[in-house]
């Protein structure tokens, strides 16, 4: 059995504008951010991934 992991960074959160690194803290991705990621799972429907974390 072969696993295959695709790594994609996180999109642009409220933090990453204003400079800052959010680390393990609660974030909120900003509307560039929602953009970001709603494209991302248009890229990705079709790839057959069967879990995101």
């Amino acid at each position: 059995m072969s696993i295959e992991i695709v790594f994609e960074t996180h999109a642009l959160s409220e933090d990453n504008e204003r400079g800052l690194a959010t680390g393990w803290l609660p974030g909120r991705l900003s509307a560039q951010g929602r953009e970001n990621a709603a494209e991302m799972g248009r890229r990705r429907r079709h790839d057959g991934i069967a879990a995101v974390f």
